[in-house]
């Protein structure tokens, strides 16, 4: 075995470790090295660049505005003269032509819009143009020359496998709701008329194929949401589908600075209580900086080195280096350090796959995003005296508000009345197996639980119940929780007892 193999082995460890001992999906802060990988996107001086060539009246090169400017002043600089440009045009504007005059479009002449409003619908329109629809729309030609299509498409699926809580991006391009939504649909967008963290009506039934796995939050919609989520892509300097909302001059991100600490508090709880994957950015790139400024907030004093913060850089031929550094230690905004485990591969394949492998964390987003919506829409609605119980059937309740309130148990009668039966699910397969006895999961199915079945003719894991719960999917069944009741009746199967299973038959499906 190689030192490269010895290292991914123990990286491997570590990171399945981190995400099962966290019990819950991890977020990732992705930024443009990824598009640039996957697609060919441009970073922020090659946009920039583009942008100085496109730009009529412009006769210098790129590099005589940077010489003198930052990349922000240069995006102030151009807002100015794509402004100029775009109104030397009108002039000849012709009201009989239906929406443009010369690739502008009439709407952005409304006297209510910012001037920086036509270099952002070019920068829109430009990554709009090069921007895949779907993974499946990824073409050799315009991934990395260091990666091959299939290479790319591999690590795009292990990504995938991921299901992180939450993606965090600083990118202006929607390739995140390609990966993660199969395609880039304005329909994924949080609209304010429509119910705030669900997506959805909420007076309807709803079909899950309908729901989004993952809800797109872009710009200052951000701040506005009611309640913290799971399944969102936040981008938090803008995106195309809303070109107002890019991050790109001096004023924007003086604008930016000025909401930090709001944009903080909402951050805080994603890195208080998630492992974090950090891919896509150099470590010096001022978003990590602050990134990490956030997550250090939420750390104690003496902690040197966060246990569940991962910095995955790309390195050519990785496997041919001398040393591989587990740690890297990145300024913070504050002045400050912060050491975070270091991750180095020329392939993210088994990285992203080591992230998707912790233990049994791989749920469908829509299915909780939708509960959490509607819990939180019946909840806030209940009289004082309504009793609220345990949930049982999970994705029924999380299609269903009608169904949502029967199984919470809801009640308009007197205080104080009995609610239905509780149910609790809340040990994994592992936790079963070692609390009955047995060496793993895998032992549990093959000498309980098909057992039963070969003696009451049901696979209890088959559906939702009293003992079982998980999310049902085409593509497999996970998690899968157990209830105290479970526990009772495997040690019963385990030690050859007599038993029953209290399941009444119109539940059992055929």
């Amino acid at each position: 075995m190689t030192g490269f193999e010895e290292y991914k082995e123990e990286v491997i460890a570590d990171i399945e470790q981190t995400v099962t001992r966290a019990n819950c999906q991890p977020v990732i802060f992705a930024g443009t090295g990824l598009s640039i990988r996957y697609f060919g996107a441009p970073n922020w001086d090659g946009l920039l660049e583009r942008l100085v060539k496109d730009c009529d009246g412009l006769e210098e090169e790129y590099g005589f505005y940077r010489q003198t400017r930052s990349p922000t002043e240069v995006g102030q600089f151009l807002a100015e003269k794509y402004a100029e440009w775009a109104w030397s045009d009108y002039g000849g504007y012709d009201s009989d032509e239906e929406s443009e005059f010369l690739g502008w479009d009439e709407e952005l002449f409304d006297h209510e819009n910012k001037r920086d409003i036509f270099l952002k619908a070019k920068i829109a329109d430009h990554i709009r143009k090069m921007t895949p629809e779907t993974v499946d729309d990824l073409a050799e030609d315009t991934v990395h020359e260091k990666i091959t299509l299939d290479a790319a498409l591999r690590e795009v699926k292990h990504l995938q496998e991921i299901q992180p809580h939450a993606v965090i991006t600083t990118n202006y391009d929607r390739f995140f709701e390609a990966i993660f939504n199969e395609e880039v649909s304005d329909d994924n967008l949080l609209d304010d008329d429509r119910v705030g963290s669900a997506g959805f009506n909420r007076d309807e039934e709803i079909d899950p194929d309908d729901i989004p796995s993952y809800r797109v939050v872009v710009g200052e919609q951000v701040l506005r949401t009611r309640y913290r989520n799971i399944g969102e892509i936040l981008h938090i300097h803008g995106s195309v589908s809303n070109p107002e909302s890019i991050v790109l001059t001096e004023d924007d991100y003086h604008e930016f600075n000025n909401r930090r600490r709001y944009l903080s508090s909402k951050m805080l709880t994603y890195f208080a209580e998630h492992p974090l994957l950090i891919v896509g950015y150099r470590p010096d790139d001022p978003n990590v900086q602050q990134v990490l400024t956030w997550a250090d907030e939420v750390l104690s004093d003496e902690r040197s080195i966060t246990e569940d913060i991962y910095f995955l850089q790309w390195v050519e031929n990785a496997e041919e280096e001398n040393s591989y550094p587990r740690e890297h230690d990145i300024k913070l905004d504050d002045g400050g350090h912060l050491r975070v485990k270091n991750i180095v591969a020329d392939d993210f394949g088994w990285v992203f796959r080591a992230f998707a492998e912790g233990d049994e964390l791989a749920v469908d987003p829509r299915y909780l995003r939708s509960l959490l919506a509607q819990t939180y829409d019946v909840v806030s609605s209940m009289s004082s005296g309504g009793e609220v119980v345990d949930i049982n059937r999970l994705e029924d309740v999380a299609t269903d508000v009608g169904e949502l309130r029967t199984v919470l148990g809801y009640m308009e009668g007197e205080p104080g009345e009995v609610p239905p039966i509780k149910f609790q699910h809340t040990y994994r397969p592992s936790e079963v197996a070692e609390e009955i006895g047995l060496d793993s999961y895998v032992t549990l199915n093959r000498e309980i639980l098909d057992q039963i079945e070969e003696d009451r003719g049901v696979d209890i894991t088959a559906f939702n119940n009293r003992y079982h719960i998980a999310f049902f999917e085409e593509s497999g069944v996970e998690p899968r929780r157990y209830s105290d009741e479970a526990l009772d009746l495997f040690k019963k199967v385990k030690d050859g007892q007599d038993y029953s299973l209290d399941i009444p038959e119109e539940r059992i499906p055929n």
